[in-house]
């Protein structure tokens, strides 16, 4: 058999080119068109904390062209649960158009205050969609109202109403299953540390003005950060009984080394004096990379630090007035370590010469 010479190459490697060169261009026409929009997270955001857990929601990169229903604008909604209608505010970052996933965090307002209260108090909505967040602020009910932080039978499923409100923003957002968080002042920061105990579906937590003892089931060690005055009148910073309760909590300090110790986290804090009248207390090497952060605002009343409130009150102190808790909260959820923190701070907040 004669073999016949091979057909020369070069045709083929252009194609080859010329093919692989239309790839390429297919695929920058569909990215966005700005350069600090970065796949699969918020534009120029730093990673955030992620759940363990699955959620149902996206996993992180991306959401199909249609999540199905339109998505919300900002402002007041309801939904029904239970047959009951409930209402929320909902706030939107300005860049939301649905190609990549964003963050949530949910925050709920205090024992008889409400979500436009909250809203005005924490000042989260503006914070942070300012920094790439879907912020979601529930109203509770009852009255006055009051979270079931206990989820006592007989009164508002709220348990069940967060989760309801999540898988329906799902529908309509795109959303990361993996960056969901929960925050909020007093009986709501209470609401916030048990929901995240009782429902995987959340990454982190931050309590303000309540140290909450929170007990989750073996294998769930969600991020926990805590806010709390010295001189709270209402939730005592050094335990004792709640105000117009005949609740008794235990010291902040103790409920939070409680919550490290039962994470597997090093119960040796770092600790640093980011501002005036501020503690910062970082229990890290938690189970599953966690961290327990606790700051502690000297002199600082029950109000939310930094609040229209606070800043008018002559009985909070100057760190109360000052405090941008709102800021540090986002940056728990954002940043997955303690920045600048050092061992000499004692517990009652005085800064400590270093030994020898």
């Amino acid at each position: 058999m004669v073999r016949t010479a091979s057909a020369p190459r070069w045709p083929l490697v252009v194609m080859g080119i010329a093919l692989m060169a239309a790839v390429l261009s297919m695929a920058v026409a569909v990215l966005p068109d700005r350069s600090d929009v970065a796949v699969g997270r918020v534009a120029g955001a730093p990673l955030l904390r992620l759940a363990a857990g699955s959620s149902g929601l996206s996993a992180g990169d991306g959401c199909p062209a249609s999540t199905g229903r339109i998505p919300l604008s900002g402002g007041v909604h309801l939904l029904v649960h239970d047959g009951v209608r409930r209402s929320y505010r909902l706030a939107v970052p300005a860049d939301y158009d649905g190609r990549f996933s964003y963050p949530v965090v949910f925050d709920f307002h205090g024992f008889k205050a409400d979500a436009a209260l909250e809203d005005q108090r924490s000042r989260l909505g503006v914070a942070g969609a300012g920094r790439g967040f879907v912020v979601v602020t529930p109203d509770a009910l009852g009255t006055p109202r009051r979270w079931n932080t206990m989820s006592d039978p007989g009164k508002a499923d709220d348990i069940g109403f967060v989760d309801a409100l999540l898988t329906d923003l799902a529908s309509r957002f795109c959303l990361d299953g993996r960056r969901v968080y929960a925050t909020g002042h007093s009986n709501g920061a209470e609401f916030a540390a048990a929901l995240v105990c009782r429902s995987d579906r959340f990454a982190a937590v931050a309590m303000v003005s309540s140290t909450f003892e929170a007990r989750c089931p073996a294998g769930r060690a969600p991020a926990t950060m805590a806010v709390h005055g010295t001189a709270d009148p209402s939730v005592p910073y050094g335990g004792g009984l709640v105000v117009g309760s005949s609740a008794r909590v235990p010291a902040a300090l103790a409920v939070i080394r409680a919550y490290a110790d039962r994470y597997g986290c090093n119960l040796t804090p770092l600790t640093a004096r980011p501002a005036a009248g501020i503690v910062t207390r970082s229990y890290i090497g938690c189970a599953a990379g966690g961290e327990v952060l606790f700051d502690t605002v000297v002199g600082g009343t029950h109000l939310w630090p930094a609040s229209p409130e606070a800043r008018r009150d002559p009985h909070d102190s100057a760190a109360g007035r000052t405090f941008d808790a709102t800021g540090a909260i986002l940056d728990f959820f954002t940043v997955p370590g303690p920045p600048n923190l050092s061992p000499n701070v004692a517990p009652d907040g005085r800064l400590v010469p270093p030994r020898g």
